[in-house]
């Protein structure tokens, strides 16, 4: 990444231009069209030093558009070269300057190459928030694009990895229908070897065959159509074939560093050979698939290959290895796909259909408009019967987003109890490790007991939060201690709240706050009823929130919050649209005015229990 730094030093000289000569203008283009051919014959470092030659004369004669090519052109190199998080950070610099010379072409292809290597690494949250901005560019006057064909071809294989083909062909066959070019041309090309793809995740393997066919027609030895015809026949048992697409691919790949293809024919390798029982060759091409994976931070690769190692250390008698491996598959996978990528998705299908249900609606009372008062009466009962439907929809995607969300709670916390175990065994403090693990069971127990609840009593919440916060003290040797109070009259045991709502932001108090202050630490729990509103004040005398956050920034790249962000989303889906924000934070301050700690104040509505 340092490589790269340097190119933001020189965007200043843009601010006054300077006269340049047509000559060295020329020469830029011809440089930029240069690296062009260079990467179309798949030779990355030779478009590398064209586009750095244009880059050069860019700044010579102070144009920023061309500028802004020669950048975009070096991202896409660094992308082929297999170096992803570079050439993000690239292309991104790239899209800044076509966008502040006004460029929508440029900036449409820069968001559609930026979704491309997010989707390259796995990363489908961004990949799917770029390529709807490069739609909307492209649907706003520039559809006369081929880069409107592509991006409505990345938006159908976002929703083709979360498994919702009917919207996937939905976005092939848009494309396909707005496509104003010759067969065999590039846009033409990734669409049907994308559309092949989802017929065979179908099963439907002759109309796979069939968009195979017409992608190789403009390039018949285009290596990713080859590389999905190998999955065909791998599907169909059809080993042989399957291993000689994937062992040519991997020749040729290895040769031109390939990179997404040597990871594709090596796991495709790797499944043959384990099928074959040629175990340590299967180890072989899976290990080197995941190196690679590993260092251009591709994810979806890095799950499969987890998969698969997990499949052959179970063949060879290795049930320990394959259990880790396993362990690892399931976490990546929930990763890639998360919660948050797959409601972005809903939300994308629901909104596309709403304007299709309000453009019907329009030409329905269009039609309608002389109708007999008979007729309006009928059409008034339709739109009733809509709007109900709609406010029952409404309330069941609220009721299944708080379940999602309470169940990303479970594992994030789980996974903290164990590396706190993990962290007493690599001390070797072995007593401290079976205490830890007695309170950890118990705490799993309550936590299995009250999984399928949305609501719990106050008093069991207050239960589960006593045994994490013991446990914390136990593992940090008491540097801290804590105090649960009630004001009089309020019973715990008649209020219900969201399972496991507490624990995160005592947590974040902990690690953020307590953690690093000098002395004793204090944690105090105080609840109280108002007009029916349950309010719980946490207050610690930590360290403040602007010192906390200079420690996260300095330590660690996503901070222990996830758990508050959820509850945060959690308690404003459990209070509705009644009373006020459900959570502030906000600095204690002494006498002295300075930060003394932290205060989070929650309000939760009392309601009646329900599952």
């Amino acid at each position: 990444m340092h490589r790269y730094i340097c190119l933001l030093l020189i965007c200043f000289l843009f601010s006054q231009p300077l006269q340049a000569g047509s000559d060295k203008r020329q020469d830029c283009h011809h440089y930029i069209q240069e690296g062009n051919n260079y990467l179309w014959r798949f030779l990355p470092l030779d478009a590398w030093e064209m586009y750095h030659r244009a880059m050069d004369l860019a700044l010579e004669v102070h144009d920023e558009n061309l500028f802004a090519e020669a950048l975009f052109g070096i991202g896409q190199a660094v992308w082929y070269n297999g170096k992803f998080y570079d050439a993000v950070d690239t292309v991104k610099l790239g899209l800044k300057h076509f966008r502040h010379t006004g460029d929508r072409n440029g900036e449409g292809i820069s968001l559609r190459i930026l979704a491309n290597i997010y989707d390259d690494m796995g990363d489908y949250d961004n990949a799917f928030k770029i390529v709807t901005q490069a739609l909307e560019i492209y649907e706003g006057g520039l559809k006369n694009n081929q880069n409107y064909i592509l991006s409505l071809v990345q938006m159908g294989n976002l929703y083709k990895n979360m498994g919702d083909y009917e919207t996937a062909m939905a976005y092939y066959r848009k494309a396909e229908g707005a496509w104003p070019y010759q067969d065999g041309g590039y846009p033409y090309r990734e669409l049907y070897h994308r559309m092949g793809a989802l017929y065979a995740e179908q099963g439907q393997i002759a109309e796979a065959r069939e968009c195979y066919r017409k992608s190789l027609s403009g390039n018949i030895k285009g290596k990713i159509v080859r590389l999905k015809m190998g999955d065909t026949y791998l599907k169909e048992k059809k080993y042989d074939i399957a291993f000689s697409y994937y062992d040519s691919l991997y020749k040729e790949a290895k040769m031109l560093t390939d990179i997404n293809i040597v990871i594709g024919s090596m796991l495709g390798l790797g499944k043959i050979y384990l099928i074959r029982n040629d175990l340590p060759k299967a180890l072989e091409m899976v290990k080197g698939s995941l190196e690679q994976s590993t260092i251009r931070g591709a994810r979806q690769n890095k799950r499969d290959a987890y998969e698969l190692l997990s499949a052959i250390y179970e063949a060879s008698g290795d049930s320990k290895e394959a259990l880790e491996y396993h362990k690892l598959y399931l976490t990546l996978k929930d990763s890639v796909i998360s919660e948050a990528f797959k409601r972005k998705l809903f939300s994308s299908r629901q909104e596309a259909e709403a304007v299709r249900l309000k453009s019907q609606r329009n030409m329905l009372i269009a039609s309608v408009a002389g109708v007999a008062l008979l007729g309006l009466f009928a059409l008034l009962g339709i739109v009733l019967r809509h709007r109900n439907e709609k406010l029952r929809l409404k309330q069941r995607a609220s009721e299944l987003e708080m379940k999602a969300l309470r169940a990303q709670m479970n594992p994030h916390f789980i996974f903290n109890c164990l590396s706190s175990i993990n962290h007493f065994i690599l001390n070797e403090e072995g007593s401290k490790a079976s205490e830890y693990l007695t309170r950890f069971s118990k705490l799993i127990r309550t936590v299995l007991v009250n999984a399928g609840k949305t609501t719990i009593t106050l008093e069991e919440e207050l239960a589960m939060l006593r045994l994490y916060l013991n446990m914390e003290q136990l593992r940090f040797r008491e540097i801290f201690e804590y105090t649960i109070e009630f004001e009089p009259g309020l019973h715990p045991s008649m209020i219900f709240v969201p399972s496991f709502i507490l624990q995160p932001f005592c947590e974040n108090a902990i690690w953020h706050g307590l953690l690093h202050k000098d002395g004793k630490g204090k944690l105090n729990i105080h609840f109280s009823m108002k007009e029916d509103i349950l309010v719980c004040i946490i207050c610690d005398n930590g360290i403040g929130r602007e010192k906390a956050a200079a420690f996260r920034s300095a330590a660690v790249e996503k901070g222990a919050s996830f758990g508050n962000r959820l509850s945060a989303e959690r308690l404003a889906l459990f209070n509705g649209e009644n009373g006020d924000t459900s959570f502030v934070t906000e600095d204690i301050v002494n006498e002295k005015g300075e930060i003394a700690g932290t205060k989070v104040i929650l309000k939760i509505h009392n309601k009646l229990a329900h599952d």
